[in-house]
């Protein structure tokens, strides 16, 4: 059984942006957060729950700085930093192509598409990042109980 902690980290600037937090285990949700953005939201978060989290593995969204443009947010940089100062395993995991290999409809089968009220965009990012994590470093386990869990539903 592999427990993968997934973070979509948020701007630190916008307001209405959110970091979205999920744990996963072999395909099962089994908690998820939606933190108030940028590094304030995500410091607050790790001193009330990061300790109670028992996990394998804990990944975030790679982002690369933005040039040419002075309206790009690079502020999600910063929580970036401060996710790397307070999880120093935590392991960056670019996402190119992760919308193509981990369907909307692969999401919505695992119960991984609405999550409450909450901004349910930011929660699905990170939960496709660990789908797609799991995929793309051949976590076995994981992907097995990623297809037990379909077969269960379906």
């Amino acid at each position: 059984m592999t427990r993968i902690l997934s973070i979509d980290p948020s701007s630190n600037k916008a307001a209405k942006s959110n970091t979205g937090v999920v744990l996963i285990e072999n395909g099962k949700l089994l908690n998820f957060w939606c933190l108030q953005y940028g590094v304030e939201g995500f410091r607050s978060w790790h001193e009330k729950e990061f300790s109670k989290i028992k996990c394998d593995k804990v990944i975030f969204e790679h982002f690369e700085a933005r040039e040419n443009s002075k309206s790009r947010d690079n502020s999600v940089l910063e929580t970036i930093a401060e996710i790397q100062r307070l999880i120093p395993n935590a392991e960056p995991f670019r996402n190119g192509g992760y919308q193509t290999d981990v369907p909307n409809e692969l999401l919505k089968a695992l119960g991984l598409w609405k999550f409450g009220k909450s901004h349910h965009q930011d929660i699905r990012a990170s939960a496709r990042l660990a789908l797609f994590y799991a995929m793309r470093t051949d976590i076995e386990d994981f992907i097995n109980g990623v297809g037990k869990e379909l077969y269960e539903r379906i």
